[in-house]
């Protein structure tokens, strides 16, 4: 395991990389579920208790699917931390001339959403991207929902 603050420093940013390409993964996969008439929340429960059955793709899994991105205070990271973090791995990377290209896919996810407003709700919100990119029909329910408890 690392041993220096640095390296430490690395794999905490590793990780919460990992974490970010989860959530756009399974926002990307739900977005295409939805396109084709399947139930979103139906396919993530599906996918989070087979192949993919660990805590990340569970809980940010269903944040996405039922698109509930509200910054609960006991399980919460917001998205500007979430970007900050997605920033900071990629410019470690170039710094390294370490080719991310996800990571460059996430960093502009992070700033779509902070530039729609979407700055102190959960990270897991990038998700509404995705939904937005594919045309889906409900997200702009699910957005009104949730500026309106976001404003309150």
């Amino acid at each position: 395991m690392p041993q220096s603050p640095h390296s430490k420093m690395q794999v905490k940013l590793g990780g919460n990389f990992l974490i970010a390409a989860a959530i756009e993964s399974l926002a990307e996969a739900s977005a295409l579920a939805e396109s084709h008439d399947v139930d979103r929340e139906k396919f993530v429960s599906l996918m989070s208790s087979t192949i993919f059955d660990c805590l990340i793709y569970k809980g940010y899994g269903h944040r996405v699917a039922a698109r509930d991105h509200h910054p609960y205070p006991d399980a919460h990271f917001a998205l500007d931390l979430g970007s900050k973090d997605v920033s900071l791995v990629h410019s470690a990377a170039a710094q390294a001339r370490c080719p991310m290209p996800i990571a460059s896919l996430l960093r502009d996810r992070f700033v779509a959403s902070q530039n729609a407003g979407r700055g102190g709700l959960d990270w897991s919100a990038v998700a509404l991207k995705a939904s937005e990119d594919a045309g889906s029909r409900q997200v702009a329910e699910a957005i009104r929902r949730l500026e309106k408890g976001f404003s309150e």
